[in-house]
C-alpha cells in the first residue's frame, strides 16, 4: 500500500514539474478583458482578441508541438468575431448608380454597398471619366475629323484599377455595376464588337459572372454574351453575329475566337481580369500577355483575393496610372467564421469524415488535394449511406457541371472537390467547409475557407481542418501565428504552379 502511495506521489510531483517547465516557456503577455478568439484543448493557451505581445516575445502556439506523435487528438478553434457591417455600408444610390440597377439589386436582396464596394465603384468611375476625356481629345484631329486610330498615349491617360480584397466581399458587383451603367449609355453599334470584356480562368466562373451580369444588364438593356472552351470549332464553322456590349470569356476560347475574327476587340473600353492571381500564373501568363496587348487601349481592372509577389513586375507597364483599392483584411485568415483545427493520424481521417458527414444537415464542401482522393471521398460516403457529389479537374466538363448543379440546387448536401471548386465560385448557401486534405499553400487556404462566410451567406458558418502531415503542421502554425498577432499571412503567392515546378526540380537535383 505504501509503495503504491509513493508511486502516485512521484507521478504527481513529476506532472507538476512538467507543468512548471511548460509554464516557464510561455512568455508573459499583457491581457485585457476581451472576446475569446482562440479556444484550445489546453485552456492555458486560449487567446483573446485584446491580447497582445511584445515584439521580442515568443508567441505561444497551440500547434507548436503538433509534429510530435503525442499531439494526436489535440485541437484548437478560432471563434468568429462578428462586425456591424451596417456601420460601414452606404446606399448604392449615393454612389451615383442608376435607379434601375439599384432596383435590380434589391430584387436580389442587396440593399447597401459594403465598405469595399463604396471605395471600388467610384474609383472605377473616375478612371472611366479620364478615358472619355482623353479619348475625345485624341481621336479628333485639329479639323474636327475622326482619326482612324486611337492614340497610343490613351493607355497612359486612363486610370487602371486593382481591386484586392478577401473572398466573399462583393468584388464582382464592384466592377460590374459601374461598367454596366456606362454601357447602358454607350452601347456597341457593331456586331460581335463588345465594349467591355471580363476574362475569368474557368468555365464555372464564366457562367457565374455571366449570370450576375445578365441579371443586372436586363434592367438597363445591356447585351451580355458568355463564351467558354469546348465548342470553339463549331462556333468558328458557323458563328453567330449579334449585338454584344459585355463579353464574359475564358482565355482559351477568347484567344481562338478573336484571332479568327469571330469577335473583334478593337472597341473594348473596359477589360476585367477576374481572379487575376490565377490569370497571371505561369499556366496562363503567355496567353494573357497576347490578349492584354490586343486590348491595350482599354481601362484594365484587376480583381483578386490575393496579391502575388510577382504582380508588380508583371504589371509594371500599367503601374504609373493604376489606382489600388485594397482591403485592410487581405491575406488575413477570415474571422467571421468558426475555424477548427484537428490534429489527426491519417488512419483516423476517414472515421472522422464519416462522423461529420452523417451529422451534417447543411450544405457542405469537402476539399481534397488530389483528384483520386476527391473521387474516393464521394465513393466512400455514398457507400456509407451519405449522398455526395464531386467535382475535379479530371472530370468531363458536362459531368462536372451537372454534379455542381446538383449541389447548388440542393439535390445533395455534400460536394467533394479539389481546388477547382475553391476559386471565385459563389457558394453563399454553403455553411461548412471541411479540408479533408489540408492545403499546402496559404493562398489555397484563404480561397477554400472563403467559400463560406460570404456576402449574403447564412450566419454560423464554419471550417473544419484535418491536420496529419508535417507540411500541414507548418502551415497551420503560420496561420495560428497570424491570428494571434493580428497580422496578414506573409507567404501568399498565386503562382503556385511555378512554386511546385521549382520544388520538383530542387528534389531532382538533390537525388541526382
Amino acid at each position: 500500500m505504501c509503495g503504491r502511495v509513493n508511486s502516485l506521489c512521484k507521478q504527481f510531483v513529476k506532472l507538476n514539474l512538467e507543468n512548471i517547465k511548460f509554464l516557464s516557456t510561455i512568455p508573459k503577455i499583457k491581457k485585457k478583458s476581451g472576446q475569446p478568439l482562440i479556444s484550445c484543448k489546453r485552456k492555458l493557451l486560449d487567446h483573446y482578441n485584446s491580447t497582445y505581445y511584445n515584439k521580442l516575445d515568443e508567441v505561444p502556439l497551440a500547434s507548436k508541438g503538433w509534429n510530435h506523435s503525442k499531439a494526436k487528438g489535440d485541437y484548437f478553434t478560432v471563434l468568429p468575431i462578428l462586425e456591424n457591417v451596417a456601420e460601414n455600408s452606404c446606399s448604392f444610390r449615393k454612389l451615383g448608380l442608376h435607379v434601375d440597377l439599384v432596383n435590380a439589386l434589391k430584387k436580389e436582396d442587396i440593399e447597401n454597398a459594403t465598405e469595399f464596394q463604396s471605395r471600388a465603384i467610384p474609383t472605377i468611375q473616375s478612371g472611366m471619366q479620364l478615358f472619355y476625356r482623353y479619348f475625345f481629345s485624341s481621336v479628333f484631329n485639329l479639323d474636327g475629323l475622326l482619326e482612324p486610330t486611337i492614340s497610343p498615349k490613351l493607355n497612359q491617360a486612363c486610370n487602371h484599377v486593382l481591386l484586392a480584397a478577401e473572398t466573399g466581399c462583393g468584388k464582382t458587383i464592384s466592377y460590374l455595376l459601374p461598367i454596366i451603367q456606362d454601357l447602358a449609355e454607350n452601347k456597341s453599334k457593331n456586331l460581335n464588337s463588345p465594349k467591355a470584356l471580363v476574362i475569368v480562368p474557368n468555365r464555372e466562373l464564366a457562367y457565374q459572372v455571366g449570370d450576375i451580369a445578365q441579371i443586372l444588364s436586363d434592367s438597363v438593356g445591356v447585351k451580355v454574351k458568355i463564351i467558354v472552351g469546348g465548342r470553339t470549332k463549331k462556333i468558328m464553322m458557323n458563328p453567330d453575329f449579334e449585338s454584344i456590349d459585355l463579353l464574359v470569356a475564358t482565355p482559351g476560347a477568347l484567344g481562338k475566337l478573336s484571332t479568327v475574327g469571330v469577335y473583334k476587340l478593337n472597341e473594348v473600353q473596359y477589360t476585367v481580369l477576374d481572379e487575376a492571381d490565377t490569370l497571371i500564373d505561369d499556366s496562363f501568363i503567355e496567353r494573357m500577355n497576347g490578349l492584354i496587348k490586343r486590348v491595350s487601349q482599354s481601362q484594365i481592372i484587376l480583381v483578386s483575393a490575393t496579391l502575388p509577389r510577382q504582380l508588380p513586375e508583371i504589371l509594371s507597364f500599367l503601374e504609373p496610372t493604376m489606382k489600388h483599392v485594397v482591403s485592410p483584411k487581405i491575406h488575413k485568415p477570415l474571422l467571421n467564421i468558426t475555424q477548427k483545427f484537428l490534429r489527426l493520424t491519417k488512419s483516423a481521417k476517414p472515421s472522422n469524415l464519416l462522423q461529420i458527414a452523417k451529422n451534417n444537415k447543411d450544405p457542405m464542401l469537402i476539399f481534397a488535394n488530389k483528384n483520386q482522393t476527391c473521387n474516393w471521398i464521394a465513393l466512400f460516403l455514398r457507400e456509407s449511406g451519405v449522398p455526395c457529389s464531386n467535382i475535379n479537374g479530371d472530370m468531363n466538363y458536362a459531368i462536372r457541371i451537372e454534379q455542381w448543379n446538383q449541389f447548388i440546387r440542393g439535390d445533395v448536401k455534400i460536394l467533394a472537390a479539389t481546388d477547382v471548386g475553391s476559386r471565385g465560385l459563389n457558394t453563399v448557401q454553403v455553411k461548412h467547409v471541411l479540408n479533408y486534405d489540408f492545403p499546402l499553400y496559404e493562398a489555397d487556404y484563404l480561397h477554400r475557407i472563403g467559400r463560406v462566410g460570404r456576402l449574403g451567406s447564412p450566419l454560423s458558418c464554419k471550417a473544419t481542418n484535418f491536420i496529419s502531415g508535417s507540411e500541414e503542421v507548418r502551415l497551420v502554425q503560420q496561420i495560428e501565428l497570424a491570428i494571434r498577432t493580428n497580422q496578414a499571412l506573409t507567404n501568399v503567392d498565386g503562382n503556385i504552379s511555378n512554386i511546385v515546378q521549382k520544388k520538383i526540380a530542387r528534389k531532382m537535383r538533390e537525388t541526382a
